[in-house]
């Protein structure tokens, strides 16, 4: 069980120490992969109310129903999460050294999505 622990622990240390280039890479595709699995969720639903004796989508809707695909809307949920956070304190540190529109407008944006990707994941946690 420590050993276990200590490998958690390690690892996300080591997740502080991304380059500059590794941690827009990990947030792009963070970004991506949440946007992706959206599309395919909404079409999918669209698709099986529009055509719900089709054994195709009743199949995939079934897929997407099981708890891995949950559990793994709710690990982008988490990331997008983080990835707001830290955008929204770092336009609002920018806007307090230099204020500007630009810095408003992005402070209150980020500040809005992170509060919305909350309200978000705590309807999928729901369920989950």
């Amino acid at each position: 069980m420590k050993n276990d622990l200590v490998i958690v622990f390690d690892f996300i240390l080591r997740q502080w120490s991304f380059s500059p280039q590794t941690f827009k890479d990990a947030v792009i595709n963070a970004g991506l992969a949440k946007f992706v699995l959206s599309v395919i969720w909404w079409a999918l639903r669209f698709l099986v109310s529009k055509f719900p004796t089709s054994l195709t989508f009743s199949t995939l809707n079934r897929l997407l129903n099981t708890r891995p695909a949950k559990l793994m809307v709710l690990i982008l949920d988490v990331t997008l999460i983080d990835v707001f956070l830290f955008f929204a304190v770092v336009t609002t540190v920018d806007m307090y050294h230099q204020f500007s529109y630009f810095s408003l407008w992005s402070a209150a944006l980020f500040s809005f999505l992170l509060v919305y990707m909350f309200m978000i994941t705590h309807a999928d946690i729901k369920k989950y």
